[in-house]
This record gives structure tokens, sequence and C-alpha cells, in this order.
């Protein structure tokens, strides 16, 4: 059963690259054919010179795109005069001369007249490259959004599976809570005694301080990034209702970069290190629970260690995928605001004897953790977690006590 999860969990996070990475590629392509390039030209075209032009034909084309919709094109064609030669030219705007809204083109071409002389904007080096409107096409908008979502969606899928596979699952080991909780799952859900010798053990941390932080910067930037990119394409055509609403992205982008930052100052605090007397714990068993720290533990100011039980429960509202948590029960283990207590020292605990063990399934679960809370003066708190396996007493009453 672990090995078929274990498999069934390399698979999805293949698929999960996959995916990730074929919505980053796309969004990238279609950010590229229909946007960047266009900018590059849009912004090439600010030193163009402003040269007089006659324009000599309007009309508005309609074509079907593949037979699902019609898209009209301005077409306006002009001549003009460059280093004693004359050109013709019909560049209405940069980007893609056609729009799928007929009021758009029609609007377009409604300030020129045929025979009417206007300013059009010329390349200096390229004489033949001119453009009748200095704009990016209004309508490539939409579609630009669209792909650059995809490619938001994407990068973050993409980076959250290899966050998830270097640091959060630590690909090629297992840390002995790992090994012990594999060791305990007879049944896949329910882990229960193994009938192995009980030893000590070094309660390691669910979290790694590193993969939070990078995993945070990296999506921040990526997301962040992005949304200023899409904002920068409608700021340049003064479309201030999709700047506004852009805006909120770009704050939340802000405030992920801003957790990022603090999470990454957390990782230069000390390093609690747990150690369990027993392995094997049970509803209703007594351990020894100590603690010392890596690092300055002076600027450690006071100390929290609490006993947590979690259950978590997933279930479907409407179409909606829903899970909510609450603790069980919550136990204070160390108080503490003694420089001799908080560098090191150790506790009896007591587990609880009527409470639920360690359980998973497919939409409930319940999980032990034991919550290390240290506060520093003028410096981000140390808030780590560590998890510990909560082992099903057998029937014959074994580890009960």
């Amino acid at each position: 059963m672990a090995t078929n999860k274990q498999n069934g969990s390399s698979v999805g996070t293949f698929f999960g690259i996959l995916i990730g990475l074929g919505l980053f590629i796309v969004g990238l392509y279609g950010i590229h054919l229909l946007w960047y390039k266009h900018y590059l030209q849009f912004q090439r075209s600010q030193s163009w010179d402003v040269v007089p032009c006659m324009v000599n034909t309007i009309q508005v084309s309609e074509a079907q795109d593949g037979g699902k919709a019609t898209l009209y094109t301005p077409i306006v064609e002009y001549s003009y005069q460059k280093a004693g030669k004359e050109f013709v030219s019909n560049r209405f705007w940069f980007g893609a001369p056609e729009t799928p809204d007929k009021n758009t083109a029609i609007q377009a071409t409604g300030g020129f007249q045929t025979g009417g002389r206007y300013d059009c904007f010329v390349s200096g080096s390229e004489p033949s490259e001119a453009v009748l409107v200095r704009q990016l096409n209004p309508a490539g908008g939409f579609t630009f959004y669209c792909y650059a979502i995809a490619a938001a969606i994407g990068t973050i899928m993409l980076l959250g599976q290899i966050a998830g596979l270097l640091f959060l699952n630590r690909v090629g080991r297992s840390s002995p809570s790992e090994i012990n909780y594999q060791r305990a799952m007879a049944n896949g859900s329910c882990p229960t005694e193994s009938g192995e010798p009980d030893q000590p053990l070094i309660i390691e941390a669910a979290e790694s301080r590193a993969a939070v932080a990078i995993g945070l910067w990296i999506a921040g930037v990526c997301w962040t990034g992005i949304m200023v990119l899409i904002s920068a394409g409608f700021l340049q055509n003064r479309n201030w209702i999709p700047i506004l609403f852009l805006s909120l992205f770009v704050l939340a982008g802000v405030a992920v970069l801003v957790f990022a930052f603090y999470s990454t100052l957390q990782i230069f605090n000390p390093k609690p290190i747990l150690a369990s007397s027993q392995r094997d714990l049970f509803p209703g068993s007594e351990f020894e629970l100590s603690w010392m720290f890596r690092g300055d533990v002076k600027k450690i100011q006071h100390l929290e260690i609490v006993l947590e039980g979690i259950e978590k429960v997933s279930y479907r509202q409407g179409t909606d995928n829903r899970t909510e948590e609450r603790p069980f029960f919550r136990q204070k283990i160390v108080d503490s605001k003694s420089p001799e207590q908080i560098a090191k020292g150790f506790e009896l605990v007591s587990m609880p004897l009527e409470t639920m063990h360690s359980f998973k399934s497919t939409n409930n679960s319940f999980t032990w953790q034991i919550r290390v809370l240290g506060k520093i003066a003028m410096w981000p708190d140390i808030r780590d977690r560590f998890e510990i396996v909560v082992l099903a007493p057998r029937m014959d009453g074994v580890g009960a006590g």
C-alpha cells in the first residue's frame, strides 16, 4: 500500500510538472507572439520622425477566423516622403491588424478622411517602416491577458512541484520520523505498533525554512513580474480599468514578496532540536521531550513549546472542494522566559488517554505536532512545527499505559 501511494505521488508530480511546463511554454509563446515583439516596436517608435502624410484609401475589411468568428481590420493606405523618396504604407497600429470588435475598427478609422493630410511616424534608419497611429492594438489586450494568466499558473505549478520534489519531500532520503511513520503504517491509513524494540527519536521539522523562503521568493517574483508586465501593456494604451483591476494582483504579489523577506530572516533564527525518549507513542503513554538550540539562543526572550492534535476534514460543498482544520487537543509543555530553560531542558509529557491516534484517509486526518514558538525582539519570531506519530494501541492493550 505504501509503495502504491509513493508511485501515485511520483506520477502525480510528473504530470504536475508536465502540465505546468506546458502552460508556461504556451503562455510565454503567446505573450511573445501577441504583445512583446510589438511592444518593442512601439518603444522604438518613440524616437521616430513625425512626417506629414496623405491618406489615399480607407476601409474596414471583414474576414472569417476559421469559420468561428468575424475579424475586422482597419485598412488605411497613406503615402509620405522621406529622404527625397515617396513611400506608401498601410500599417495602422502596432500588433495584430485585426480586431474582433467592429465598432473598434470603425472608430479607429473615423478620425481620418480620404485625401486628408495627417502626421505619421517614420523610422529614421528605415524610411519604409512607418505607422499611422502610434499605439498598440487595443483589442489584443484580452487575448494577451489570457496567455499571461496561463504562463503565471504554469510557473506557479512548475516551481511548486519542483520545490516540493527537491525540498519538502526530500527526494532520495527519509527522516527518522518519516521512516517511523512508514514502518508503522501497516494498513496504509492507521499506524499501529510494529512490535520492534522502542528507542529514542530525533524529531524532524515538518517544513524546511529555506524551502519555504525559496518557494515564496520564486512565486512572488514570477507572479509580480508577470502582473507588472501585463499592466505595462494596458498602461501604454491608457486602459485604466484593467490597470486598476490588475493592481490588486500586483499588490498580492508584493505581499508575497514581503512575506518571503520575512521568511528569509527566519532562516537565521536559532534552530530547535527536539528529541523524544520513545519512538512509539500511544494515547495514555508518557515520554520525555528534550530540546536544545543550534545558533545564538541568547536572542530568544520567551519560549513556548506546545503539543497539538489537529483534525483536517475535506468535503465538497456544491461545486467547491473545502478543507477545514481545527485543533482537538492542545497542551502547553514549556512556557518560560528563563535563559537557562530556554537554552536546553526536558519535560515529561503525558499523552491523553481518551484521544484519537494518528490517522489518514482520503477526506479525513488526525495529526499530532509539536510547535516551538520563540519570541525575539526586533526580529521575526521562531515558528517551527514538528510532526509526531501517535500509534493506535494494540487490541491486547500493549502500549496503552
